[in-house]
């Protein structure tokens, strides 16, 4: 399957730098990044500008010239959505903003038959706008500590969103594809992360339930997933895995800065990561993120650096 071509539209007010690249972290495994635009009014703030600059963000200006009603940056964000819609190869937008006026937008994207991600803070967010996105990340999540969060810290509506999911997929027999629940779940709703609960992967999610039996193929295939006889109960603490990586991340890098002029694409560098991890993608691991992996990490802080989208190598460690 070729890789998304995303847009990223930034309601600027919503959201600061740090998150900004947080969520460019988040989607630099589900495709490639054409459009970055961040709607605001720099005349009074030039260094934020260039703080968007130095991420490979379009500052795009709009004076505040509304009283009352809609401010600026929601007009001109809704419209150059729809002029993407129609004269752009875009297949998924990502929209950062908390406001409820957003929703028509995500609704008209969707009914084109576009992907819709969205991002803002928890506290704000209204719950229209995050269930008519495919999904949603919130920007007071993105600071994880050290050890995974224990699913037991969680809101029970996870458990009992994990029964619906089932129960709606499930076949005669009562079973169910590990893959179609995690897409129902998903569906229902759209901020549901399993890694958010600290587990690497789908399956060690389910395994970890009390709610639901979990039947591994005996080869290649999916998971079968079927409800436990005592649903309910809190899901047991995750093992935190080994950590030794930082060697093989920092040679993996090499290889491909050493043809690249020192310098690697984010998501390229997070792929590697992952690879040398041996997860998929470098959301699946302990650290979700490129900037998590080099927070982690004092090798990788003295041989490697961000720069806007890209990790470089430091000079000296050629």
């Amino acid at each position: 399957m070729p890789d998304q071509q995303i847009a990223v539209l930034i309601d600027y007010e919503n959201v600061g730098p740090s998150a900004i690249q947080w969520v460019l972290d988040q989607v630099s495994d589900v495709g490639r990044v054409i459009v970055k635009r961040a709607y605001g009014d720099w005349s009074a703030g030039r260094d934020q500008a260039n703080q968007l600059v130095e991420l490979g963000v379009e500052p795009v200006q709009l004076f505040r010239v509304t009283r009352g009603g809609k401010n600026s940056s929601d007009m001109r964000l809704v419209i150059d959505a729809i002029e993407l819609l129609y004269q752009s190869p875009v297949d998924t937008f990502v929209i950062m903003s908390s406001d409820s006026d957003y929703v028509p937008l995500v609704r008209k994207l969707r009914s084109a038959g576009k992907t819709v991600i969205g991002a803002g803070r928890q506290a704000t967010v209204p719950r229209p706008l995050v269930a008519s996105c495919d999904r949603y990340f919130y920007l007071d999540q993105r600071a994880e500590p050290e050890q995974p969060r224990l699913p037991t810290q969680e809101p029970r509506r996870q458990e009992s969103l994990l029964a619906r999911a089932v129960r709606a997929t499930m076949d005669e027999q009562g079973r169910a594809l590990g893959s179609r629940v995690y897409q129902t779940i998903q569906r229902l709703d759209p901020a549901f992360d399993f890694r958010a609960l600290g587990y690497s992967t789908l399956t060690r999610y389910l395994e970890a339930s009390p709610e639901v039996k979990v039947t591994r193929p005996q080869g290649p295939g999916d998971i079968v997933v079927e409800l436990a006889e005592r649903p309910g109960m809190p899901l047991v603490p995750v093992r935190r895995e080994p950590v030794n990586w930082e060697a093989a991340v920092d040679a993996a890098w090499g290889r491909r800065a050493a043809r690249r002029d020192g310098a690697l694409p984010g998501s390229t560098a997070a792929a590697e990561a992952a690879k040398a991890l041996g997860e998929q993608n470098l959301r699946s691991t302990q650290f979700k993120t490129l900037e998590k992996l080099l927070q982690t990490s004092k090798l990788l802080q003295s041989r490697w650096a961000r720069q806007g989208n890209s990790v470089v190598r430091r000079q000296g460690n050629g």
